[in-house]
Formats: C-alpha cells, structure tokens, sequence
C-alpha cells in the first residue's frame, strides 16, 4: 500500500466517525425538556429556600406552557407575583412542550386565568419547609416525557419515559 492508499482510508474514517458521532448527537435524547426540567426543579427548590429564609409562604402558578412564582402578601391578603428576584421570574416553555400536573391523584385542568385576584399557586412552598406534594410532567406529544415528583418534606425525584 501507498502512502496516498493509507491517507485516503484514513480521511474515510475520519468522515464516517464525525458522521456517527453527528448523528449520535442529534438522535440522542431531547435535550431541550432536559434543560426545562432541570431549570424547573431549581426553581422549585429555590421557591423552597426563599420560603423558609423568609419565613412566608410561596407558591407556583402553572398553565399550560408557562408558570409563575408568587408570595403571600400578609398584609393585602392576596397572592402577589414575585417580581424582585431573577431567579423566581415567569417563564414560558419552549414551542412545542408543554406540562401536565397532578395533585393528590387528580389531574389539574391548566388554563390561563385573565382575572389576577383568580390567578392562584397550586403548589405552595409553607415558610415551615414543608411542600404540596405533585407530579408534574413536562412532556412533548410523540416524544419524551419528564415527571417531576415533589414530596411533602420537599425533596423532589425526576424521571424520564420515553413514549415509543
């Protein structure tokens, strides 16, 4: 063999691992629910801290793309959006997920609310640390699904299904 017969294998090679490892990438799990999933329990667990360094109560809102943190205003008597904190500001999901969320066994019908004195937190962060126990989904129809399950003690398990 030819030093230009052992090039040329070599640059073949070369080509089929880039294309292989291309494709390994790309076919690969969604990383775009993984993202969202692991910026949702972080802020899940740090409505959790704020609840209790605070010693006032916290909530979530949740609708169908998007969700918001808010804070019981002691002194209005009302739910408030948290406003001040970055790192507790709404978000909106990427196109083309979306979540599901059950409470106590029961599947919670997730719509917007237009009236803000309606717009309550279905899960609530108490300043004692204790959480309201949930599943939520964060799924892509035809795709994978990510469930988030909170306990009352506010720990949170994650796990992934993948719809085949």
């Amino acid at each position: 063999m030819t030093l230009i017969e052992i090039l040329v294998v070599v640059v073949i090679i070369g080509i089929i691992a880039t294309l292989a490892t291309l494709s390994v990438g790309l076919l690969g799990g969604d990383r775009e629910i993984e993202r969202e999933s692991e910026r949702l329990a972080n802020g899940i667990a740090l409505l959790q801290e704020q609840a209790q360094l605070e010693g006032r109560d916290y909530g979530m809102r949740i609708e169908g793309t998007r969700y918001e943190f808010m804070r019981f205003d002691a002194f209005e008597q009302a739910w408030q959006r948290v406003e001040d904190d970055p790192g507790l500001a709404p978000r909106e999901l990427p196109p083309g997920l979306a979540f599901e969320l059950v409470l106590e066994g029961r599947l919670v019908l997730l719509r917007r609310e237009q009236r803000p004195e309606a717009r309550l937190p279905q899960l609530l962060a108490w300043g004692s640390g204790d959480m309201t126990p949930y599943e939520l989904t964060l799924l892509r129809s035809g795709a994978s699904r990510i469930t988030l399950t909170g306990a009352a003690d506010g720990s949170i398990e994650i796990s992934r299904d993948d719809e085949s």
